[in-house]
């Protein structure tokens, strides 16, 4: 039996194809700094991959137990976190290491073209309703 990937793993895989592919004509073509492209899009791939995980531990059956936060607060908690983490991260890249913000800039938004690419190639597969068109 095949075994299929989610949603997420797919944008994930094909994220990583495209800061690949990006980083090969970068390098062939010159046009941009490769290790900044790359560093920007792995800051994106990380990102999306501790919201990814973040969801998943918040909604999960098994951290779903009464107590005096709900699941929406420990969910809103796990997104801060993972905000001050990411936006520490950054600004400590940017302050320490000699990053080109043009190359870093075109990286970043490869896992958000991922997303639709997946999203428009999976649309055919499952209707949202009888109406759907």
């Amino acid at each position: 039996m095949e075994k299929r990937l989610r949603t997420t793993e797919k944008i994930e895989v094909l994220s990583l194809a495209l800061i690949m592919t990006g980083a090969v004509v970068g390098w062939t073509t010159g046009f941009f700094s490769v290790p900044s492209f790359v560093l920007g899009g792995f800051v994106m791939q990380f990102s999306f991959w501790l919201l990814r995980h973040a969801v998943q531990t918040a909604f999960a059956s098994q951290c779903v137990e009464v107590g005096y936060f709900s699941r929406r607060t420990r969910l809103v908690g796990w997104i801060l976190a993972k905000f001050c983490l990411y936006l520490g991260l950054l600004s400590a890249l940017f302050v320490r290491y000699p990053v080109d913000a043009k190359s870093f800039v075109v990286g970043v938004p490869l896992l958000l073209v991922a997303c639709v690419i997946v999203g428009l190639s999976s649309r055919g597969h499952r209707p949202n309703g009888p109406d759907s068109s």
